[in-house]
């Protein structure tokens, strides 16, 4: 199968598109041909050596990716949710290898869940880590609900796009933290108020939010103090120690007043099939879609990275994968010399 993997941590020029060995299916797990993979910063940070969890991804050559939907081709022993035919989507763990930017993909059956009709191979690659993350930090850690007053910082990336959705859906009201160029896009998500950050600092005309959801990671429970109501949460993606111990401590606090002191809390994102269930009876309600910037075939992935890494993607970037091999590639080559013969190349 063709893939897109790397042989040593470093910048873009060490992702190469080639053969890789087509995954078999170990008791638990589905074969899946994937049609579409999205990209996540942790996909370059991995790349770069960077990534959080990267203790549990070792070993090279690494087929990067987590997020990917299409088609199950096979089963392995035990399986009882898929059967080969059946459209599905989800996001490998790191335990699983990663793999998703790949023409096939290995994964546990609990981590999938099928895939609406009415939404692409595209669409669907696009929601798991991003999606999964909002709903964990809308549904479960801070239970947004109606009558809850919700900030989002970042709403027009991937995260933000899913959680002004998740939270308005909830009954939330939501205010949306972003750029000039996004105030539309997150209004038509349905936020209720928009605040341009080019404009206006969102802390000085911002206060009583029952959650603060970061999903940049630049903010802090003390930077976000005066924006919280007594016993709100700040909520941020990005794990490190200085959050952790941000959130131990501000816990501790909450509940020594008896929930009035605001909080921190770090989400982390889990694969969960049953949250994917309900993720995808959203989307096949259109109560919920996914915004996509771009679409890259497999081998421009490279473009994607850095795309993705400059932080200024509108919700999500995706990776479109075909069965067959691509046009004009023959072996292993670095991206860096497939990309400059194939600048032109549609995509796929």
């Amino acid at each position: 199968m063709k893939a897109i993997y790397i042989e040593r941590y470093g910048g873009p020029e060490v992702l190469q598109f080639g053969n890789r060995p087509r995954p078999v299916p170990k008791p638990g797990q589905v074969l899946i041909e994937v049609h579409a993979a999205s990209v996540n910063p942790r996909d370059w940070l991995l790349r770069e050596g960077r990534y959080v969890f990267r203790h549990l991804v070792r070993g090279f050559p690494l087929v990067l990716g987590s997020d990917v939907s299409g088609v199950v081709v096979e089963v392995g022993g035990g399986v009882r949710r898929f059967m080969p035919g059946d459209c599905v989507f989800g996001m490998q763990t790191p335990l699983g290898k990663m793999g998703g930017y790949a023409q096939y993909m290995a994964i546990s059956e609990r981590a999938l869940a099928r895939k609406p009709e009415c939404v692409s191979h595209e669409e669907a690659a696009a929601a798991p880590c991003a999606a999964l993350t909002a709903y964990r930090a809308l549904v479960e850690v801070s239970r947004a609900k109606s009558g809850s007053n919700v900030l989002i910082v970042g709403a027009s990336g991937g995260v933000g796009s899913y959680a002004v959705q998740i939270a308005k859906g909830r009954g939330a009201t939501v205010t949306a933290v972003t750029s000039t160029n996004n105030v539309m896009l997150v209004r038509s998500l349905g936020a209720d108020r928009v605040i341009d950050y080019k404009a206006e600092r969102f802390t000085d005309v911002i206060q009583g939010q029952d959650v603060v959801f970061d999903t940049i990671g630049r903010e802090s429970l003390a930077s976000c103090r005066s924006v919280l109501a007594p016993g709100g949460r700040y909520i941020t993606t990005i794990p490190s120690g200085r959050t952790a111990m941000q959130s131990s401590i501000s816990r501790l606090s909450r509940l020594l007043s008896g929930g009035r002191t605001p909080s921190a809390h770090v989400v982390l994102v889990q694969a969960n099939g049953e949250q994917l269930e309900q993720i995808a009876a959203l989307m096949e309600q259109r109560r919920l879609r996914s915004v996509i910037d771009t679409v890259y075939p497999l081998h421009d992935a490279r473009k994607a990275h850095e795309k993705s890494r400059s932080w200024r993607t509108r919700g999500k970037l995706v990776l479109s994968i075909r069965t067959g091999a691509q046009p004009g590639v023959a072996g292993d080559v670095p991206l860096a010399a497939l990309n400059r013969t194939s600048r032109k190349q549609a995509v796929g």
